[in-house]
């Protein structure tokens, strides 16, 4: 049943994350000692833009990437092995 439902559960993680960047006003609402990370990048875009926050968006970008090539890779791998066919012992059909 795994083989079936993981797509949708990798889907739904990369979904949820994707939507932890866009929890702003909730994030201010119960923001603690720390700053999250939409907090920082608010308080980044609220003064004069450094390039510190281009490099963020490109790290996250590029981190959102790798996650979803490792995911697709794992998939495409299994995928493979499972259509793979078992090995045929020539000597019984002899």
């Amino acid at each position: 049943m795994l083989p079936v439902i993981a797509p949708s559960l990798i889907g739904v993680g990369l979904f949820g994350v994707t939507l932890s960047y866009d929890e702003f006003a909730r994030s201010l609402l119960t923001a603690g000692t720390y700053n999250t990370l939409p907090l920082e990048i608010y308080g980044m875009t609220t003064s004069v833009t450094t390039p510190v926050l281009y490099a963020l968006g490109t790290l996250t970008t590029l981190f959102s990437f790798f996650i979803i090539a490792v995911f697709m890779g794992l998939f495409l791998w299994t995928r493979r092995k499972l259509k793979t066919p078992a090995p045929v012992d020539h000597l019984e059909q002899v």
